[in-house]
């Protein structure tokens, strides 16, 4: 939780800086329609009032088919540039002065000035004059301003800082989950890094700066059937990733049934019909497209709400990153339908709350993936441990014990082996009961486990049988480690919850003598035990380990 809001802050200083870009005075004195204008024709003056103030900014509205607009600037300095901002599908033609020639431009062009940005399209004023403005195509209403050069350069710098920042987060994130794939298999991590890729590229061919880059500017020959084509695209990914990261379709089926049907299945179908030659006619595509979008993110967060309540932590995380990226997308798709002046934070808030959603789930799949690693160990953990004692079960002590002969071999110094039994084990039980002899087999491990040294290891290898693992100690100190442990079980385990049962254990010691296996120094310290059981039992005897060179 503090880290997503640390990243909030970090996004609410980003549109800090990008609102306070200053737009100035756009010196635009007057606007109006006109019929279109052609080469050569005479331009009346018009006589301004000196207290007509300039206006900031103005918005054409668009008639069906397109028109035509005077644009008289309230200054003739040079260095001025007409802007028409985001203008997306619209293909704008301008005649300038003082030639007036015809000149037409759209974000998809080869041929834009590289010195700014596809954010609006720039037209340099070299002379003084009105502008003429004609536009086509254009889904909503389009703002133009007029402002100094300078002016733009440095406003436009701080938009590219901004858009190719979160950019850059967004293919950073891509090239670790890429990585992440190779290495672990995992889809959830190709899924993140193509949900990534395709936001991505929508956020570049959105904003019009795919089309100067290499490779990428291919995709200008699609024009605006190219960006509903990303998007939808993006969608669908992010559906699926969604679903599988929020663990959706176990913990809300039906909704993650529906969700698949709104984001997944229904638009592909319409990229299949974008794709196909009929109808010619793709206008219906985006009020589909969006109603779509629309009604799948609002499935989306209820299905993610509903998941966290029933124990998803993942979808909380998924929730976190998703809900300001979905306020940010309908708001944008609510100003491009009502034709609304696009406010900073509302311009910079696709691409930095996409960085902000990658960074965050970023962080909720590095979460995911240290929840699997607890799993996977816990899962160990219990393969390898005895759950009545605790100690090792007969597997993991095995194990143990192989790798303490692998390093002797390695690296030479001791190792020694103590085997023990629990004497008249089968009468404890037949006596007091199996509750009473689970109960010894908890204190004597609980025993040893109090005197184990730095490196040693201790298991059940089954019923009343333990093992003792010493790395480092020889014959002697083996020796006399047992008769301090036997003589500790007789003395503490006398009496066991309230019972006397005065057990005792009978102990067999072996070194590792090279280059025997480590079954041959098991059936050794083995064959010991039961030596001390012969012997009157809650004895110790060391093996004879002039046999360990002996064949096994």
């Amino acid at each position: 939780m503090k880290r997503t809001w640390v990243l909030l802050l970090l996004l609410a200083s980003s549109w800090g800086m990008a609102a306070s870009m200053s737009t100035g005075d756009s010196g635009i004195a007057r606007v109006e329609a006109v019929p279109a204008p052609v080469a050569g024709m005479p331009v009346a003056p018009r006589a301004m009032s000196a207290t007509l103030p300039a206006l900031p900014e103005v918005r054409l509205a668009m008639p069906e088919g397109g028109g035509w607009w005077r644009i008289d600037p309230a200054s003739a300095a040079p260095g001025r540039l007409l802007l028409v901002y985001h203008p997306y599908s619209a293909q704008v033609s301008v005649r300038l002065p003082p030639s007036y020639r015809l000149e037409t431009r759209t974000i998809f062009g080869p041929g834009l000035d590289p010195a700014h940005s596809r954010r609006a399209l720039a037209f340099p004023l070299a002379a003084p004059g009105p502008a003429f403005i004609g536009i086509r195509d254009a889904r909503y209403p389009l703002q133009v301003a007029v402002r100094p050069a300078s002016e733009y350069s440095a406003a436009d710098r701080v938009h590219t800082q901004v858009l190719f920042t979160s950019i850059g987060v967004l293919v950073g994130v891509c090239l670790v989950a890429l990585v992440f794939w190779l290495v672990l298999r995992d889809r959830m991590h190709l899924w993140y890094a193509g949900c990534m890729a395709t936001q991505m590229l929508y956020l570049l061919c959105s904003n019009g700066e795919a089309y100067s880059m290499p490779g990428l500017r291919l995709l200008g020959r699609f024009g605006t059937p190219g960006i509903w084509f990303v998007a939808t695209l993006s969608t669908i990914v992010a559906v699926h990733f969604l679903l599988d990261f929020a663990e959706l379709r176990t913990r809300v089926p039906r909704l993650s049934r529906l969700l698949l049907v709104l984001g997944a299945w229904l638009p592909g179908l319409l990229l299949v019909l974008l794709a196909l030659p009929w109808p010619a006619d793709k206008g219906w595509f985006p009020g589909i497209g969006n109603l779509l979008l629309l009604l799948a993110n609002l499935v989306a967060i209820a299905a993610l709400a509903l998941a966290w309540r029933r124990g998803g932590r993942h979808a909380r995380q998924m929730l976190f990153a998703w809900v300001p990226l979905v306020a940010i997308s309908t708001a944008r798709a609510v100003q491009l339908a009502i034709g609304a002046p696009l406010s900073p934070w509302l311009e910079y808030g696709l691409p930095l709350t996409l960085a902000y959603a990658a960074v965050v789930l970023m962080l909720g799949l590095a979460d995911r993936m240290q929840a699997f690693r607890s799993e996977r160990d816990r899962a160990r953990q219990d393969a390898q441990h005895d759950p009545l004692s605790g100690a090792y079960n007969r597997v993991g002590i095995l194990h143990q014990l192989q790798l303490a002969v692998s390093e002797t071999r390695r690296r030479p110094r001791p190792l020694a082996v103590l085997f023990l039994d629990i004497d008249h084990f089968k009468l404890i039980n037949d006596t007091h009961g199996h509750a009473l002899g689970d109960a010894c087999i908890r204190r004597l491990a609980r025993l040893v486990q109090e005197h184990l040294m730095s490196g040693e290891s201790f298991g059940r290898l089954g019923g009343e049988e333990f093992m003792l693992v010493m790395p480092g100690t020889d014959g002697g100190r083996a020796h006399a480690a047992a008769q301090h442990l036997r003589r500790e079980v007789q003395a503490r385990c006398a009496v066991i919850e309230e019972m006397s049962v005065g057990m005792t254990v009978s102990i067999g010691s072996a070194q590792y003598a090279s280059p025997e296996t480590a079954e041959a120094l098991v059936r050794r310290a083995d064959a010991a035990m039961y030596a001390a059981k012969k012997a009157g039992r809650n004895q110790v005897v060391a093996a004879d380990a002039h046999v360990a060179g002996q064949p096994a």
